[in-house]
């Protein structure tokens, strides 16, 4: 019965959001066992370019240290990955995974030019930072009780992890919030000024990704909804609590 239970409990995971927890996970400890090669798994242009190592623009985002920080890595990407798939992308995990891959796209290109290999916290906060957006004026409590609106939330993250860092700028994390900004406005406020959807999810992500009919989502065609961005959270005021995490390089492989 445990067995069933916990296997009922992974399956209730959005599948976008499973996928992500799966693969982090297992490249992760297939890293620390050894069973995959560590020179396989890190960006590298020129082996994607000339030798097709197609998997290394996959594998950067999806391997964590293993040690205890790792535990609340894969619950914020589990608690923020959730209910962007499950609120503001409801009905429509197809969307959620071209966010995901286009914001990984970006931050791999961005990441070349500065010579980051590992893009773990990228993806991470290009996560945060759009649900950031779709819950601006829900607020969050940080460390100690300290409460502020979300939409402040990554600002507050890569602010933290710089101080715990010795004042190094957490490059990382603000390429993932710039490379999630990029897709917001694309996606969601240049529509709005009256401008073409200029990244529209490719048809085949809907072919293995069906949308479905939620209620409350107005679907406007291919799995878009008339209101993306629409904050899950109906009257009242949530409260997110995310102390006890440590922000910061300690992420590394030992």
């Amino acid at each position: 019965m445990p067995d069933n239970e916990l296997i009922a409990a992974y399956k209730s995971v959005p599948i976008v959001t499973r996928s992500m927890l799966t693969a982090t996970i297992l490249i992760s400890l297939g890293v620390t066992v050894h069973i995959i090669p560590y020179s396989l798994i890190y960006l590298d242009w020129s082996s994607i370019l000339y030798r097709f190592h197609i998997h290394r623009l996959f594998t950067p985002f999806f391997i964590t240290g293993v040690n205890f920080t790792m535990l609340f890595d894969l619950y914020f990407l589990f608690t923020y990955g959730s209910q962007l798939e499950n609120s503001t992308f409801a009905g429509r995990s197809a969307d959620f995974a071209w966010f995901i891959i286009f914001t990984s796209l970006v931050s791999s290109i961005v990441a070349h030019y500065m010579r980051i290999a590992f893009l773990f916290q990228s993806l991470l906060l290009s996560v945060i930072y759009l649900w950031s957006q779709a819950n601006s004026d829900r607020i969050v409590s940080f460390m100690f009780g300290i409460q502020f609106k979300a939409v402040y939330f990554p600002w507050v993250l890569v602010a933290y992890n710089a101080v715990m860092q010795g004042a190094a700028i957490p490059w990382e994390m603000l390429i993932g919030i710039a490379s999630a900004h990029v897709y917001y406005f694309l996606d969601s406020v240049y529509p709005a000024m009256g401008g073409p959807r200029l990244i529209p999810t490719p048809r085949l992500l809907y072919r293995v990704l069906p949308a479905q009919e939620v209620a409350g989502a107005g679907f406007t065609g291919e799995g878009n909804t008339a209101n993306v961005f629409r904050t899950g959270q109906q009257g009242g005021t949530a409260t997110e609590n995310t102390a006890g995490h440590r922000w910061g390089s300690g992420n590394r492989l030992g």
